[in-house]
């Protein structure tokens, strides 16, 4: 019962403060704020996707690693 109370907690937590994430004029209906509490990112373009997908760079974790 605890992992699928906290499961819940997290999901209205995070759908708290994404619906405030894509919105289009202030546009938030249910089915874009479900969407955005499961996936964060919009879209996976080359400013918002992975830079090692994109150009070939390592990112900023392996970065931070490499220091």
């Amino acid at each position: 019962m605890k992992n699928r109370a906290v499961r819940r907690h997290h999901n209205e937590r995070l759908r708290a403060k994404r619906s405030k994430y894509n919105t289009v004029a202030g546009d938030t209906t249910e089915k874009r704020v479900g969407k955005a509490l499961h996936t964060a990112c919009a879209c996976s373009c080359w400013m918002c996707g992975n830079p090692r997908h994109h150009f070939g760079e390592r990112t900023v974790q392996e970065r931070k690693n490499d220091q």
